[in-house]
C-alpha cells in the first residue's frame, strides 16, 4: 500500500462529485469493465488490511457502487482465509451482481442489518454510501453510520469516502462515519480535505485504479513543489533589486501581528519593509522601518522599489481613508484580517493591479453573508463579488491562482493558533516581492513545510514565531528537495 497523502510530496489532480461520476462512466466504457475496476478497488483496500494485519473483518455495504467494491473485498478476503461478515443495508433490494453471486458460491455469510447483531472485528469497513451523498441519513443507515465511529478499539476504513461526506463540497450531513483511513478510487476527491471534514477522513490513501486517462482536466491540483517557484537570489542581491513592501497594521496592543507579517516577509525574501502602524509602546524590531499610519507619510514611501502592501493584520478599525489609498494605487495588495473587514463595508471598485485576499472561515462568512456555503463554491463566489484571487485557510486551504484552483492537502490543528495567517501574509508578501512567480501556492506551500519540521523536531505545541523563525531554513530544505508528480 502507497504511503498517505500527507506523507508525499506528489502533484495530485483532483476532481469533485460530478467529474468522477463522468470519469467512472467513461472508463467502463474505454478501458475496463464496472467489476474489474471494483476487483481493483476491492485489491488495494485488501493490501491495506494485509499491512494492517486484519485477522476479522465485518464489511457494511449500501446498494450502489461503494456496495459493490464492499462485495468484492469480502470475495478476496474469503479466498485468502481471513473471516469476513457481510452486513447488507439493502438486503431486500439487493441487486444479483456478479460481485454478489461471487460472494454467494465463496459461502460468505452475508447479514440483514440488526444494530444488536454486528459481529465484532479487527476492522469495520465502510461500504455504504460513494460520492456525491445530499440527504440526511435516516433508519437502518443512520444507525450504521453511528456503530461505524473510530475509537481506541473500533478501527474503520472507508471505502471512497466517509459515508455521509459529499466528495466536492466537504460538507456533511447529520451523521458521518468517522473512518481510521480512507482509500479514495479512481480520482482524488477534495471534499475529502475540507475543513470539519478532515476531522472524519483518518489517513487518506488514493488508489487511481491503474487508469492515467481521466478523459476531463481536473477541477483543482493539489500543491507541492513542483507547482511552486521560489525565486534565486543572485550574489549581488541587495534591498533594493529584492524590492520594498509596506505594511498597514500592528496598531497600538494589536502590534504582534503587524511585526509578525513584516518579520516573515523580510525572511522570506522582501528587501526593505516598511511598519505602517501606530503604536509608542514597544520597542519596534530594529531590522522594520517604522512610519505613521498617515496617507503623507505611506505617500512619502512610495518610491520606485516599493511593489507590495500588506493590509489588515492587527490593523483596528479607524484607517478607512489609508486601506482606501493603497487600494487606489498599482501596488501588489495582500488583504487581511480588518483589511478584509474594509472589503466587506465598504464593497470598493475591483482593482485591475494584483491582489489577493486571505480569509478565515469566520472572515469568508463576513464577506458573503447569505451566498456563504462550502468551500469550493465560496472561493467561485468571491471572485465573482470581489475581483482579485483569494487563499481560504483552513484545512484543504483552497487558492486561486493563474485562473486555476489549487488546495493544500495537508492540515494539522497546531496551525490553528494565533499569528499563524499573519506570517502566511508575510510569507506571501516576502515571495511576491522578491520574484515568486507563484506566490500564493507557494507562500501556502512554505508555511506547511515550516509546520511540519517543526512538528518532525517537537511533535506539538507550534506558535506563529516558532515558524517564522523556520522559514529561512525551509526554503533552503525546498530548494534541495526533489520534486515529483502524479
Amino acid at each position: 500500500m502507497q504511503k498517505s497523502t500527507l506523507e508525499t510530496d506528489f502533484s495530485y489532480r483532483l476532481f469533485g462529485s460530478e467529474k468522477s461520476r463522468l470519469i467512472d462512466t467513461k472508463v467502463s466504457e474505454k478501458f475496463a469493465t464496472p467489476f474489474l475496476l471494483m476487483l481493483r478497488a476491492a485489491k488495494a483496500a485488501k493490501e491495506f488490511l494485509d499491512n494492517a494485519k486484519a485477522n476479522t473483518v465485518t464489511i457494511f455495504i449500501g446498494k450502489g457502487n461503494n456496495g459493490e467494491d464492499g462485495l468484492c473485498l469480502a470475495a478476496l478476503l474469503k479466498i485468502d482465509n481471513i473471516e469476513t461478515n457481510v452486513i447488507d443495508l439493502s438486503y431486500k433490494n439487493r441487486p444479483k451482481s456478479p460481485a454478489y453471486r461471487f460472494c454467494l458460491n465463496l459461502g460468505i455469510n452475508i447479514h440483514k442489518f440488526n444494530a444488536n447483531k454486528i459481529p465484532k472485528a479487527d476492522w469495520y469497513i465502510d461500504a455504504i454510501f460513494g460520492i456525491g451523498l445530499n440527504r440526511n441519513l435516516t433508519g437502518d443507515y443512520l444507525k450504521a453510520v453511528n456503530f461505524l465511529q473510530c475509537s481506541e478499539t473500533k478501527k474503520i476504513l472507508s471505502l471512497d469516502l466517509p459515508s455521509g461526506l459529499h466528495g466536492s463540497k466537504g460538507s456533511i450531513s447529520d451523521k458521518l462515519v468517522k473512518a481510521t483511513a480512507t482509500i479514495s478510487f479512481l480520482t482524488l476527491k477534495p471534499g475529502l480535505f475540507f475543513d470539519e471534514a478532515s476531522d472524519y477522513t483518518g489517513q487518506i490513501y488514493f488508489n487511481d485504479l491503474s487508469i492515467n486517462n481521466f478523459f476531463y482536466s481536473s477541477d483543482m491540483s493539489s500543491i507541492s513543489k513542483v507547482t511552486t517557484h521560489f525565486p534565486g537570489l543572485s550574489r549581488s542581491a541587495h534591498k533594493g533589486t529584492r524590492g520594498s513592501l509596506i505594511c498597514l497594521g500592528g496598531s497600538k496592543s494589536m502590534e504582534g501581528a503587524g511585526i509578525l507579517a513584516c518579520i516573515s516577509a523580510l525572511r522570506s525574501g522582501a528587501g526593505k519593509v516598511f511598519w505602517a502602524s501606530d503604536t509608542d509602546k514597544l520597542q519596534r524590531p530594529p531590522e522594520l522601518i517604522q512610519i505613521n499610519p498617515c496617507i503623507k507619510d505611506i505617500q512619502s514611501v512610495l518610491d520606485k522599489n516599493m511593489r507590495i502592501a500588506i493590509i489588515g493584520p492587527g490593523l483596528g478599525k479607524s484607517f478607512d481613508r489609508e486601506i482606501e489609498f493603497l487600494w487606489n494605487t498599482d501596488l501588489k495588495i495582500i488583504l487581511d484580517a480588518d483589511g478584509l473587514d474594509w472589503l466587506s463595508r465598504k464593497k470598493p471598485n475591483k482593482r485591475t493591479a494584483p491582489w489577493v485576499g486571505t480569509p478565515h472561515k469566520g472572515e469568508v462568512k463576513t464577506l458573503l453573508k447569505d451566498k456563504f456555503s462550502d468551500k469550493w463554491s465560496n472561493i467561485t463566489k468571491l471572485k465573482k463579488i470581489y475581483g482579485g484571487d483569494w487563499i481560504l485557510k483552513g484545512p484543504g486551504t483552497l487558492v486561486s491562482e493563474e485562473k486555476k484552483l489549487w488546495i493544500n492537502l495537508f492540515s494539522n490543528g497546531w496551525l490553528g493558533t494565533a499569528g499563524m495567517g499573519d506570517v502566511l501574509a508575510g510569507i506571501i508578501a516576502g515571495l511576491w516581492s522578491s520574484g515568486s512567480q507563484t506566490p500564493f501556492r507557494s507562500g501556502v506551500y512554505l508555511q506547511t513545510q515550516c509546520a511540519r519540521y517543526l512538528i518532525s523536531q517537537y511533535g506539538a505545541g507550534l506558535t506563529a514565531g516558532q515558524l517564522s523563525e523556520a522559514i529561512g531554513l525551509n526554503i533552503g530544505l525546498i530548494k534541495d528537495s526533489p520534486a515529483s508528480v502524479r
